[in-house]
């Protein structure tokens, strides 16, 4: 958070309308839909590198690394005596995830983690409390997703063009399909061994262009509420 605070992509959200198709694309899944006033960057007092284990009265309370995967850094918390684990955003249910680190490697190690803990309950990061079919689930997209990335990768189309082709029929029914523009960048950095972040702005503006194709009424210049 120190590297990058939440106050740079606030200033984003905030000047939206200077950014053009990603400002507005940003506006649309993000900005419209939250209200960022008022919120104060906590950073950690208490780091750990990949396990800690805390203790709140007799409960046992395990954190496990297993970034980078969604992000650089992403923890479960599973409480042993409740068969549970708080995933953070490693679960989504019933929408596409959001890889903006990887590699998907990770990701799919963190669900069979999850597959392999004692558990009933799983709080997910977006999406209703579940159980381990969801997770299982995640875990058929995420290497269905790689295989048909890497197809389109040794056959020479750029991220663009397999983002364009693999969201045409791929887990439609599925809710924020445009996120696959985000996936099939961070799989083709991966592919590349590109270790730089990601290019945001240029994710934001090729995702916009398909995302105002399919919801043409949506785009916040034809829409008050946006100004």
């Amino acid at each position: 958070m120190e590297i990058r605070p939440p106050e740079a992509f606030i200033s984003h959200v905030n000047a939206w309308q200077d950014m053009g198709e990603a400002g507005a694309i940003i506006w649309e899944l993000v900005g419209r839909k939250f209200d960022f006033a008022g919120i104060e960057n906590r950073v950690p007092t208490r780091t750990f590198d990949r396990e800690l284990t805390l203790n709140f009265g007799n409960k046992r309370v395990e954190l496990t690394n297993v970034g980078p995967a969604h992000t650089r850094g992403d923890v479960l918390v599973h409480v042993p005596e409740d068969k549970t684990i708080l995933t953070g955003d490693i679960v989504f249910v019933g929408g596409h995830p959001v890889m903006w680190a990887g590699p998907v490697g990770n990701w799919i190690d963190a669900c069979d983690h999850i597959l392999g803990l004692d558990i009933e309950t799983v709080v997910p990061g977006h999406g209703p409390v579940c159980g381990k079919e969801e997770v299982r689930a995640l875990k058929a997209y995420l290497a269905e997703l790689r295989y048909e990335s890497h197809k389109r990768y040794d056959a020479g189309l750029d991220w663009v063009a397999a983002s364009e082709e693999i969201i045409a029929d791929f887990f439609n029914h599925w809710i924020d399909r445009e996120r696959i523009f985000i996936n099939e960048n961070t799989l083709y950095r991966e592919f590349d061994k590109d270790a730089k972040p990601p290019a945001a702005m240029k994710v934001f503006a090729e995702m916009a262009k398909w995302y105002w194709s399919e919801y043409p009424d949506r785009h916040p210049h034809n829409n008050r509420t946006g100004h």
